[in-house]
């Protein structure tokens, strides 16, 4: 019963109708195993018998694909004997080569005599057997092609062949010879040729000239759920559900339903309670008793070869791994067939559930896993397939690898970790397996590991390292090793340190052979000691040694372990660090800048802190752009941080703190050294904005008790926080207890962890006021010595605060005249702000301009210009007025005149007084006179800062 193969039968019916009117024709089915191809075939055959055809079939064999002209002598026996019936019985019928029934004349030659035959022509088995598998002579394709053209004038001819893909080559170098020549013959040609099946590439010219021929090609694919249902209730009294079942456990696989159908009515399955779940477990059964039955031992074993080699297994590399030779091979393939599907590039199961069944049966007839495991990974790096695909061969043997199976999986390593360490290190850890543990390869293998693992595990990397170099041989291959460990892991354990400088010690005074290996162990050697004050007099006369230039990496790497170390103790001016870390910053090329650990973490940070961010924002934007071709996320974390604080340094707080919260999203909480300054960043614009929301997520967090940044950044936010919620004297005491660790260290300096502003503000505001001036007096000096205009103005404005007076207006402007050469905005509006308060009474008029400006910058930096002390104060309320109008009221409001304001915003004096007139209008001001006042009022004093 052919259900939804209308299509197909109107073709084979057209195809056969049309070889009756004398015209050739070829018809190729194809399809998957159990389609209904064959069927197809059969019910052509059936046509052209009822038609009076001569119909001769022949159906192709693995077995007989190295038997010359098997098929072909098969096929055409029939051909033959009706050859040679037709010459007794009418010798004249065709004198010439023309005499067809058609009149159109082959240019080909014909025999002449009866003698002139298929098995005349053919070479007998066993003859030329040295010949090439698919040569024919040429003698043999005009004998054949003249027999079919005498047959077919008198009788039409139907040649029907079935797994076309089978034949021999030399049988499919005479089909191929006669659909080429089909023009003017009542001859029809229909094959099954398997989807897919074409293996050799020697054989795919000749598959493709035969199918390119086709002029009727039918494809039976699966069948629809309706077509399903309509055969299994034809056999079955069903519901839908159950029909339903039978087409998802089939696929719509004709031959499979039968089966399945045959199955359930043996069963009676479907008198069953719950006849579904009966029809589950039929199937399965079935598919596994069958696997057992038909999966011969050289079946059983391709099928293993398929799935040990996965994605890669395409048959030519499956027929090595199974070193079946052709004939057994192509046999296993054929007991396959119902459950791989084989392509040309590719061998795999037909669906998941098929291949889980598969693998149970293979499983059970499975030895020698290993071995073939082993074989796999050879065959595969002979082929030049990805070392990724060796590797995870050699992943899944239990055994002791050979030497070359640790080979293949580091050299795998080597080739998978810049895209994926994580993978790398998984093949490294499995060669350490098969290591004498007391080896030099095993330490030399377990330092690749931890070189490795730096890039997402730093943990892992230390100890791994700390384990490997005691027990490499020679002194230099111990530096090297020890070299590789970040800077941060040098600070952050103890026994790093020791090993750190052990080595170092080891390996001596610089020379020219391991001068840049001393460099790198001597920064890291500084780098561990950072939280030592005894070591900074030493490292800023070292600096000094060091003179000018960037050096080489390994140098320039050392250069800025010291910068940090002078800038962070006060050792030395604002303008020597920023031309020094300027010149680094010059050398060291934004893209190599790709792991957390690298200069990439501390350069942009001294920039920041002495006032010099010029050329680090496309800097920045280099080295992220490279982190994300890369999928470095921790260095794009990395960069987002240090761009949040390239923007707080410039007061705008709202992007500030989107990109903050970016970089804080990117960094993974389980590697603390990438956590660092994605912490720090989002913790200070969290302070400056005084959010509880961000200061939630950052205090969260568990802190690394160890690392005096994320300690003073936490500190000083929970001391902002305290503030916030009322509690001045908490706030102090988390400001004085972040203020005796840095001093403790030796972290004196004003540029990146300032505490003293804050504390003097605390102290002020709880009537301490003695304290509060000997804070600020203090600060006041390290910032003189420092000279970056951020941290002087600001302290210069916190001394103004707390001393009050004349001398506090002499302080106030002092701080504006430092702060209108620096870079922060935000600092420089409150400053304005603070000295036009203190002008009020003395000089109004002064100080409602200054008073305006401040809130014209502030409104810039969508913050209010208030001090930045104790009391946090709100971004202004300005929707009343667009911001044209609102840029155009700022300027009025200093005193430029309209002309001015047109000059500055390159726009027309009418424009200019069309904005001012709708800002009189909105503030309800009668003109100049009333709009610096209108504009103040705009801006409330006492709301917190909220950030965007």
């Amino acid at each position: 019963m052919l259900v939804e193969r209308e299509a197909e039968l109107a073709a084979s019916s057209r195809a056969v109708d049309s070889v009756l009117a004398g015209s050739g024709a070829l018809v190729h089915i194809e399809g998957t195993p159990g389609s209904g191809r064959s069927a197809l075939l059969e019910r052509l055959r059936g046509l052209a018998d009822d038609s009076g055809a001569l119909v001769l079939s022949a159906s192709g064999a693995a077995s007989e694909r190295t038997f010359r002209f098997g098929l072909a002598r098969r096929l055409l026996r029939g051909l033959s004997e009706a050859a040679r019936v037709e010459a007794a019985t009418r010798p004249s019928t065709i004198d010439t080569a023309g005499d067809s029934a058609t009149g159109d004349a082959p240019d080909v030659p014909v025999a002449s005599s009866t003698a002139d035959t298929p098995r005349d022509a053919l070479p007998p088995a066993g003859e030329d057997a040295d010949s090439q598998a698919g040569t024919v002579p040429i003698s043999v394709l005009h004998s054949l092609h003249a027999l079919l053209v005498r047959t077919s004038a008198v009788r039409p001819v139907v040649l029907v062949v079935d797994d076309l893909h089978f034949a021999d080559d030399a049988s499919l170098r005479c089909l191929v010879h006669l659909v080429a020549r089909l023009r003017g013959m009542r001859v029809l040609i229909a094959a099954v040729l398997g989807a897919g099946r074409e293996p050799e590439r020697d054989r795919a010219a000749l598959m493709h000239e035969f199918t390119a021929a086709a002029g009727h090609r039918l494809r039976p694919g699966p069948l629809s759920a309706a077509a399903t249902g309509e055969l299994v209730r034809a056999r079955l009294d069903v519901d839908a559900e159950f029909a339903a079942c039978c087409h998802e456990l089939t696929g719509g696989n004709p031959r499979d339903l039968v089966r399945l159908l045959d199955q359930a009515v043996a069963h009676a399955v479907h008198t069953e309670p719950d006849p579904v779940a009966w029809l589950h477990e039929l199937a399965g059964d079935d598919r596994r008793r069958r696997l057992a039955k038909e999966l011969t031992a050289p079946a059983a074993l391709v099928a293993r070869s398929v799935v040990a080699l996965g994605e890669h297994a395409d048959p030519a590399l499956v027929q090595q791994l199974s070193e079946l030779d052709p004939v057994r091979y192509d046999d296993a393939l054929r007991a396959l067939e119902p459950w791989f599907e084989v392509r040309v590039d590719r061998i795999a199961a037909i669906s998941p559930e098929v291949a889980d069944d598969v693998l149970a049966v293979v499983d059970e007839q499975a030895d020698a896993e290993d071995d073939l495991h082993l074989r796999a990974a050879e065959l595969l790096h002979g082929h030049g397939r990805p070392p990724e695909a060796v590797a995870d061969q050699l992943l899944l043997v239990n055994s002791a690898l050979p030497d070359r199976g640790v080979l293949r999986l580091r050299e795998a390593a080597a080739a998978v970790r810049p895209r994926v360490p994580e993978t790398a290190a998984r093949y490294l850890r499995r060669a350490l397996l098969d290591l004498d543990p007391a080896g030099a390869d095993r330490a030399r293998l377990l330092a690749e590991l931890g070189s490795v693992e730096l890039a997402f595990d730093v943990g892992s990397a230390v100890r791994h390292i700390t384990q490997a170099v005691p027990r490499l041989p020679g002194v230099r291959e111990r530096a090297e090793v020890v070299a590789q460990l970040p800077l941060t892991a040098a600070g952050a354990l103890p026994q790093v340190a020791e090993l750190v400088q052990r080595v170092q010690g080891e390996l001596g005074p610089p020379s020219d052979a391991d001068g840049q290996l001393a460099l790198r162990l001597e920064a890291r050697t500084r780098y561990a000691a950072l939280e030592d004050a005894a070591t900074h007099p030493a490292a800023a006369a070292r600096l000094g040694e060091l003179g000018a230039g960037a050096g080489s990496a390994a140098e320039r790497e050392l250069r800025v372990v010291l910068l940090s170390a002078v800038t962070l103790s006060g050792r030395a001016r604002a303008a020597e660090v920023a031309g020094m870390a300027r010149e680094l910053l010059e050398q060291e090329p934004a893209n190599a800048s790709t792991a957390v650990h690298s200069m990439l973490a501390y350069l942009p940070p001294l920039l920041l802190a002495a006032g010099a961010p010029e050329g680090l924002e496309s800097w920045l934007g280099l080295a992220g752009e490279n982190a994300r071709q890369r999928g470095a996320t921790g260095t794009e974390a990395v960069v987002a941080a240090e761009r949040s604080l390239l923007l707080m340094s410039s007061g705008q707080l709202a992007p500030a703190r989107s990109v903050a919260l970016t970089a804080f999203e990117l960094a993974d909480p389980a590697r603390n050294e990438a956590m660092v300054l994605p912490v720090c960043a989002l913790g200070t614009v969290a302070r400056r904005l005084r959010d509880p929301e961000l200061a939630d997520r950052v205090l969260q967090l568990p802190g690394a008790a160890h690392d005096l940044r994320l300690f003073a950044t936490r500190r000083l936010l929970q001391s902002a926080m305290a503030l916030q919620n009322g509690q001045p004297q908490s706030a102090l005491a988390h400001v004085l207890d972040c203020g005796r660790r840095l001093e403790q260290s030796g972290w004196h300096g004003t540029a990146m962890y300032s505490w003293r502003p804050t504390a003097a503000l605390l102290h002020h505001r709880l009537g301490a006021r003695h304290a509060a001036a000997g804070l600020a007096e203090q600060e006041l000096e390290r910032a003189r010595q420092w000279g970056a205009p951020a941290q002087l103005g600001l302290a210069l404005r916190v001394l103004a605060t707390v001393t009050g007076g004349s001398r506090g207006v002499r302080l106030l402007r002092e701080s504006v005249q430092v702060l209108r050469t620096g870079t922060d905005e935000l600092v420089l509006a409150q400053a304005l702000t603070a000295l036009g308060s203190a002008l009020a009474d003395r000089a109004p008029a002064e100080s409602e301009a200054l008073i305006a400006e401040g809130r014209l910058l502030a409104a810039r930096c969508n913050a209010a210009p208030a001090e930045d002390g104790p009391e946090p104060h709100s971004a202004p309320n300005t929707a009343e007025l667009t911001r044209a109008e609102e840029v155009v009221a700022g300027l009025a409001a200093l005193g430029h005149t309209n002309q001015d304001i047109a000059d500055e915003l390159r726009i027309s004096r009418r424009a200019v007084e069309k904005r001012l007139s709708a800002v009189y209008r909105k503030l309800g001001v009668d003109g100049r006179a009333g709009l610096a006042a209108a504009v103040r009022r705009r801006i409330p004093a006492e709301r917190p800062v909220r950030g965007a």
